[in-house]
């Protein structure tokens, strides 16, 4: 009897499950920094130690205000859970292209002619992981062109309502929520190798993800 079991699947999914649960485990470090942060801060309030603290010029004006601290912490750690977002979308496209490469036995290629390579192993590339490689091109090359090719498959993260133009930082425009990022790990899973059949992805809402 066969069985339905690939080595090469079981490596491939199982690297992409080390990929998936070290987001989880950054993305858990960074929610509880924020839990911290406002405790902190609703126990300052609390305590009515904050207007002891505030600090103000001969003229009347605030020199110091916790408030300012904290709303600057708190602003620098939802930045920073943007950036891992961002860093393992672009992860993810790039774990795919190397193994992809390894399992074709090619030294180059671009995208079309990787995923032409991987369906002469009969592995089926769904439709929308257009919208992982696009992802990873817009955040790395973070020019106009790159963007405008992700909002035609991906609208809703690009950060542009119409066609884009010119130069500016459209890397800072594109908004990503976990449930984008594990939508993405599912795609990436369903677009390689499998060591078993796997079941449809679902695509996430489109309200943004809370901690």
């Amino acid at each position: 009897m066969k069985l339905n079991f690939s080595v090469h699947g079981w490596m491939y999914e199982s690297g992409i499950d080390c990929l998936r649960d070290s987001f989880t485990a950054a993305a858990k470090g960074i929610q509880a920094k924020s839990r911290e942060e406002t405790e902190a801060w609703e126990a300052l309030l609390q305590s009515g130690e904050y207007q002891n603290q505030l600090e103000f010029a001969e003229d009347g004006s605030t020199l110091f205000d916790p408030a300012d601290v904290y709303n600057y912490k708190m602003e620098t750690l939802e930045e920073a859970y943007g950036e891992l977002r961002k860093a393992f979308a672009m992860a993810i496209y790039h774990y795919w292209e190397r193994k992809i490469r390894v399992f074709c036995k090619l030294s180059d290629g671009k995208h079309a002619e990787l995923e032409a390579a991987a369906r002469e192993m009969n592995i089926e590339i769904p439709a929308d992981f257009a919208r992982v490689h696009r992802l990873a091109n817009a955040l790395k090359h973070n020019n106009h062109g790159s963007l405008n090719a992700l909002h035609r498959v991906w609208p809703e993260v690009s950060g542009a309502l119409f066609k884009a133009q010119g130069h500016r930082d459209w890397y800072a425009g594109i908004a990503l929520t976990d449930e984008h990022i594990y939508y993405l790990f599912d795609l990436l899973k369903r677009a390689g190798p499998s060591a078993r059949r796997r079941t449809s992805v679902v695509e996430p809402e489109t309200e943004t993800a809370t901690s």
